[in-house]
């Protein structure tokens, strides 16, 4: 509770200080301050030590420009000194990497102009001046190397398939803050971890630095890439947001459109019982009248280090022309093939998938040939053990039925009327379909122990699914064929039953609907 009191504090000194409330600012930077006074860094029951230092540079830096704009130099030389000192005697590279979190985060900007303004304003104390001026010059140095993606991390360590320069295993996916990293306290206190190299808190101190420098170097390229629209990822964000928020999304995404046949080999569900495993799915879009391809792209965030588009290639059913794709391709852009007048035109998608690790891994191609909806395909593999597997069958097997579930395909359904659905439930249901069989149910992800914030979202939706199959095998033991009588009540605000659908009216009669 104490550290969540202090990381509160800190933000609001953070904002105080961006309106010019520099004594509300000192007030939240000392009240931070005060309560990361209880904790000792041998403390690991509490937040770690890196998330204490984090928050305690933040508050301090604060402090330093608000004691500054009040002209009490004495005290923003001592804190001065104490970031300093204690700060690089910590470590220059997790200090450096707290500071370039600030800059990315627009924290960094208020504290360095500050500083400046007091530098070349009136004249100061030899001793502050001296202090203050190594101060501007690291808050200068950092802001100008993250600005230049380099402070310290060489553009090839960016590279999150890259182990060069790094020395443990690489930071669990899914953290939106590099606070968000924690250490193992099962690792520290018995020096073995049941979880091993999948566990998603860190072994050591050093390796819980390391994940911390990580994740502001991983910042650094990402913010460079935006800068130079390497990723264009704004069309897949916006492609996403439009689809998310449309009240047809049936308009926007469909697994099929008119004109263009696809065809997929191996299944688009796949089981591996690896860890380390590689699987190539290879898409055949014929296109009758022909048309041009614009853009192949992975649309989502969540498993995009173990998808890549590796091949595209164009032609008739006889002759392929293959298209540049870069390495580790996400985004394919393309509208410059020659069709030279064929009724129809092939286009052939080859997305691979590594991973080194069990799990459950989806990802959404989509395929846009300039009109909606766009085109898109799911795919998902599931790496579990094989102990694991064979629990999952079990629980399959359970819910197998004989009859085959009804569904537009193979019943008439008759929707009951009146129907009050609304557009957005209507959209809700296109967008969430009940998956068809069994098999696209029970995966790795189910068998997880905790909520994350990287499952819990397709979790719960793969819980209420089953929980759905599970109501489907009772309905199934039925005959097809019989009477069924249903009688639904409600009661009254006094207290009196009456069926559903009635409307109660002041002379005491009731309407049934």
């Amino acid at each position: 509770m104490e550290d969540r009191r202090a990381e509160k504090s800190c933000e609001q000194a953070c904002e105080s200080l961006k309106r010019q409330d520099y004594e509300m600012a000192l007030k939240h930077c000392t009240e931070a301050l005060l309560s990361l006074g209880q904790y000792s860094m041998a403390d690991f029951t509490g937040p770690c030590p890196l998330e204490i230092e984090r928050i305690k540079i933040e508050s301090l830096l604060y402090r330093i420009a608000s004691f500054l704009q009040l002209k009490n130099y004495v005290q923003a030389d001592e804190d001065c000194r104490h970031v300093l000192g204690e700060g690089l005697a910590k470590g220059d590279d997790a200090f450096r990497a707290v500071l370039c979190c600030m800059q990315l985060k627009g924290k960094l900007q208020p504290v360095s102009t500050i500083l400046a303004k007091s530098l070349t304003g009136e004249s100061l104390n030899g001793m502050v001046t001296k202090d203050l001026t190594r101060l501007k010059t690291l808050l200068s140095e950092t802001e100008t190397a993250t600005s230049n993606a380099l402070s310290g991390y060489h553009v090839e360590d960016l590279d999150e398939g890259s182990c060069n320069g790094w020395h443990f295993r690489p930071p669990p996916r899914g953290i939106t803050s590099s606070e968000e990293y924690t250490l193992c306290k099962r690792f520290l206190e018995q020096g073995i971890c049941r979880y091993g190299a999948q566990c998603t808190s860190a072994h050591s101190q050093e390796e819980l630095a390391e994940w911390q420098k990580r994740y502001a170097s991983r910042l650094i390229k990402l913010k460079q890439q935006n800068e130079n629209k390497q990723l264009s990822g704004s069309y897949m964000e916006t492609l996403i947001e439009k689809w998310m928020n449309s009240l047809s999304p049936e308009k926007v995404l469909s697994e099929c459109i008119e004109g263009v046949k696809v065809e997929h080999n191996p299944d688009l569900s796949v089981t591996v019982s690896t860890k380390k495993s590689h699987q190539t799915w290879t898409f055949a879009l014929t296109c009758k009248p022909a048309r041009m391809l614009y853009r192949v792209a992975l649309l989502y965030d969540a498993h995009r280090p173990h998808f890549s588009i590796i091949a595209i290639s164009a032609g008739d059913s006889t002759t392929q022309v293959s298209q540049e794709v870069p390495e580790n391709c996400q985004e394919w852009i393309g509208g410059k093939m020659a069709q030279n007048g064929l009724d129809h035109y092939v286009y052939k998608v080859g997305i691979a998938f590594n991973t080194e690790i069990f799990g459950t891994f989806r990802q959404t191609i989509v395929f846009d040939f300039g009109l909606e909806p766009v085109l898109m395909q799911r795919v998902m593999i599931d790496a579990a053990s094989t102990e694991d597997l064979e629990y999952l069958m079990h629980a399959k097997q359970q819910l197998v039925t004989t009859a085959k579930r009804w569904d537009s395909s193979s019943k008439t359904i008759i929707d009951f009327e009146p129907n009050e659905t609304t557009d957005l439930e209507k959209s809700l249901l296109i967008r969430y379909q009940i998956p068809l069989s069994a098999d696209q149910l029970f995966t790795q992800s189910v068998l997880d122990k905790s909520l994350t914030k990287t499952n819990y979202q397709s979790r719960l939706h793969d819980l209420l699914y089953i929980e759905e199959i599970a109501q489907y095998k009772e309905i199934s033991k039925k005959c097809e064929q019989g009477n069924l009588k249903k009688t639904v009540a409600t009661l009254d605000g006094h207290g009196v039953q009456r069926p559903l659908g009635m409307k109660r009216r002041d002379c005491g009669m009731a309407v049934v609907r």
